[in-house]
């Protein structure tokens, strides 16, 4: 017994050597890293991130290994021009179809023409070099197909995107929130700043727009203000999305589409918030909310809109990504993907699940970070 205790434990201190010797030598190569020029810790818009540098680096090995793609392996191929939804569903669907690959353990394909690369490249991962298609296919380990003849040969798995947005992976959500993350920083350490083409031939826009258009470039990487994600859903659908979420998460079954000046203040006013412009984007359906919040005495001052030639969903995404604070709908899937990037660039003071409290009537939230990507809650949008 005590000879199985001793090797039990000679077993354990192996493995707690061989972790600390892996560590050691992550942060030695990270060190080496570091010393190269051209090595940049993640900002975005000349606001950093806030990544610890080390856990990103250990996440970046962990994740960045592609495995060989070649034909004797199966293909999700994203093909089609065909979308299920708006940019915010196109986005997860993306997320879905890479994560969906990886739990199969088969290979993912995109075609040069196709839903995702007509989402993807106006904003991200720009055609501004000759090893442009290299570095795609390194960034998220996919292969592009430029013309149908290349899939000669090829086992392709075909999936539409409403079959991707329903996609729903059966991993831990530790391991499903990484892997998320993982993404989603491959995504911003490539955001477009005006330069190159997208899938079309069209120019691109630039992602710090609306920041550059509401504080000015000098003054964007000190910037302090939140931002309000109105979206109403066409109305009554809008409503059932929420009331579905509010059983799965405690949440109010209507603040977050409403937008109330009292639900706003109750946030920002703990922050400090309040006296730091707070920027308004909305999908335009229900202008009343943003005519209620400009007419209260409090917010109405400090609230700010994109000007109409800076206005644009990658420049309202980035607006909403790297501000201070963060209110959203979480019914709304645009809502769910600024609320992930967050996290994944490691932001806090996302306001998304919210409910005043029985006994003392005041706001509080009542489902953490993690709701957001659980399955149990947000269920296909997670």
């Amino acid at each position: 017994m005590m000879e199985q205790s001793q090797e039990s434990h000679d077993a354990k201190r192996q493995l707690e050597v061989m972790e600390e010797t892996l560590e050691t030598a992550a942060e030695i190569e990270l060190q080496e890293l570091l010393k190269d020029d051209d090595y940049q810790p993640l900002a975005i818009c000349d606001r950093n991130a806030d990544v610890g540098t080390v856990e990103d680096f250990a996440t970046m090995q962990k994740y960045a290994q592609c495995p060989d793609i070649t034909k004797d392996k199966p293909i999700l191929l994203l093909e089609g021009t065909k979308v299920h939804g708006r940019t915010g569903n196109n986005l997860l669907e993306f997320l879905h179809a890479i994560q969906e690959a990886r739990d199969m353990d088969i290979s993912l394909g995109v075609m040069r023409q196709s839903w995702a690369m007509n989402v993807l490249l106006k904003m991200w991962m720009a055609i501004d070099s000759d090893d442009w298609q290299a570095h795609f296919e390194r960034t998220f380990c996919v292969k592009i197909f430029n013309h149908v003849k290349e899939l000669e040969g090829w086992n392709v798995v075909d999936q539409d995107t409403k079959e991707l947005f329903w996609y729903k992976s059966e991993i831990p959500l530790e391991d499903y929130v990484a892997r998320q993350e993982y993404s989603l920083r491959a995504l911003f350490r490539n955001y477009n700043t005006g330069e190159g083409k997208d899938a079309s031939g069209v120019p691109v826009q630039d992602m710090c727009s609306g920041i550059n258009a509401i504080f000015g470039e000098d003054h964007r990487s000190s910037a302090m203000y939140s931002v309000i994600h109105s979206r109403s859903l066409e109305g009554e659908p809008g409503y059932r999305m929420l009331r579905i979420l509010s059983k799965r998460s405690g949440c109010d079954r209507a603040a977050a589409l409403e937008m109330k000046p009292d639900y706003i203040k109750a946030i920002l006013k703990p922050l400090g918030m309040m006296k730091h412009p707070i920027v308004f984007i909305t999908d335009g359906q229900n202008p009343v909310i943003l005519e209620r919040l400009l007419s209260d005495p409090d917010l109405g001052p400090m609230i700010r809109t994109v000007p109409e030639e800076a206005c644009w969903i990658g420049g309202d995404l980035t607006l909403a990504i790297m501000s201070n604070a963060f209110i959203g709908n979480p019914a709304s899937t645009f809502t769910g993907f600024i609320a992930k990037s967050r996290l994944a660039l490691g932001f806090g003071h996302n306001y998304l699940f919210r409910a005043r409290d029985k006994d003392s009537g005041e706001w509080k939230t009542v489902c953490g970070d993690h709701c957001i990507f659980d399955k149990s809650i947000m269920n296909v949008m997670s």
